[in-house]
């Protein structure tokens, strides 16, 4: 009796036949699409929309074209909010990727204690935003703060941290480089994983030491984990508005505002909604461009690696 296993087909071969053997990938793939389609496309188009309406008082809805942008570009509020949304991001990324180098080398050593040191390293990150927040508030209370004190001291003069510009916009920078190093960080030690023994131990044979091996082999074969890393850092820097808020609501005056304050207070405390989607849109811009910049580092970085 000739044996008809091979000829037997289950569900999934009967699936395939209905759907076609190309079509089938992108079967499994539309609910997936669909979400993506439903969550993000959408919003962010019907908000690219908003942006052009105007809404009144009364509840009247028109259509105003570039108004919004034109008016929002006008004022000096708006151009503070660039400043400061680009300074915290400076700030963030510079002290943050240095430490995280460190911190990865320093994990992805070879000794007894290195997993206590990535359980201490990424506390900041596991903890949650509005909890760090409360937790630093509390270093820099007037009162019992030792941050505070340690400000009073340098500037020779009793300061309210928070209530001081210049001192408010370093403390929040500070408080987000804190959260952000230990994510490059795991990037990082991922790609120093990943590196052949072999590559340093010929480099130490040629009398290369400890800072020429990171920079000509540790920085350059890491560099596509540093570029996705402080790509993914820049958005969520530059979307942060919940610990900022918590921190000073954008004060000292609008010291500490940066444009995803400003969404978030126009949007959602003032109901100007219009107003909030043209910052958002702006957002969606400026990361968009960031985006590009690290992707064309990471494909220069891949063309001379080869």
């Amino acid at each position: 009796m000739q044996s008809t296993r091979g000829t037997e087909k289950g569900p999934a071969g009967t699936f395939e036949s209905i759907v076609g053997k190309r079509a089938l990938p992108y079967v499994f793939l539309a609910p997936a699409l669909c979400m993506i389609l439903f969550l993000l496309i959408v919003p962010v188009v019907e908000g690219v929309f908003m942006s052009f309406l105007s809404t009144s008082s009364a509840g009247v809805v028109s259509w105003v074209g570039f108004d919004n942008y034109r008016i929002l570009f006008r004022e000096s509020r708006f151009e503070n909010n660039m400043r400061a949304s680009l300074l915290y991001l400076a700030g963030v990324l510079i002290l943050s990727t240095p430490l995280a180098y460190g911190a990865a080398l320093l994990i992805t050593g070879k000794f007894r204690q290195a997993a206590y040191f990535r359980g201490i390293f990424l506390l900041p990150w596991i903890s949650a935003p509005m909890v760090s927040t409360l937790l630093f508030r509390a270093l820099v209370d007037p009162q019992v703060g030792p941050m505070g004190r340690l400000v009073q001291h340098l500037s020779g003069s009793s300061v309210v941290v928070l209530g001081h510009p210049v001192w408010a916009f370093v403390f929040i920078i500070f408080h987000s480089f804190w959260r952000s190093f230990p994510f490059i960080m795991l990037f990082l030690s991922a790609g120093m994983s990943t590196i052949p023994s072999e590559i340093y131990e010929s480099a130490m044979v040629d009398g290369a030491g400890k800072w020429k091996r990171f920079t000509n082999l540790t920085l350059p074969l890491t560099s596509n984990q540093l570029a996705i890393s402080m790509l993914m850092v820049t958005v969520w820097t530059l979307y942060d508005s919940e610990t900022i808020y918590a921190f000073t609501n954008g004060g000292p005056g609008y010291a500490t505002e940066t444009l995803a304050v400003r969404l978030f207070k126009s949007a959602f405390i003032n109901f100007d909604l219009n107003t909030g989607a043209v910052i958002g849109v702006i957002l969606i811009i400026m990361s968009t461009l960031f985006m590009a910049v690290y992707m064309k580092l990471v494909a220069g970085a891949g063309g001379e690696g080869q």
